[in-house]
């Protein structure tokens, strides 16, 4: 059994949307997708495991910022407070 499913709002039969919009504190548009995911929650890793995490991390953002390294930092500046401003006025 799939453990995450989409489904298109108007897809959804009635009941189901307004289960959702209530969980999302709104009722859903009817072109908006709704997906569902269910996993397991696990423990946070420890010790050396937790170390080569951090360290893999640590080179996907050095790799990042690699590639902007030719872009002006106001530029960058701007790009990050455009996200955030986007993420902010686009929560439910």
């Amino acid at each position: 059994m799939p453990g995450n499913v989409l489904h298109k709002a108007s897809d959804l039969p009635p009941d189901l949307r307004q289960a959702v919009g209530r969980l999302l504190g709104r009722a859903l548009e009817p072109e908006e997708h709704v997906s569902v995911t269910a996993y397991r929650p696990h423990e946070a890793p420890t010790g050396k495991a937790q170390v080569e995490l951090a360290g893999r991390l640590k080179e996907r953002i050095d790799k990042a910022a690699d590639g902007l390294k030719d872009v002006p930092e106001a530029e960058v500046d701007e790009l990050i407070d455009e996200a955030v401003d986007h993420v902010r006025h686009h929560r439910p």
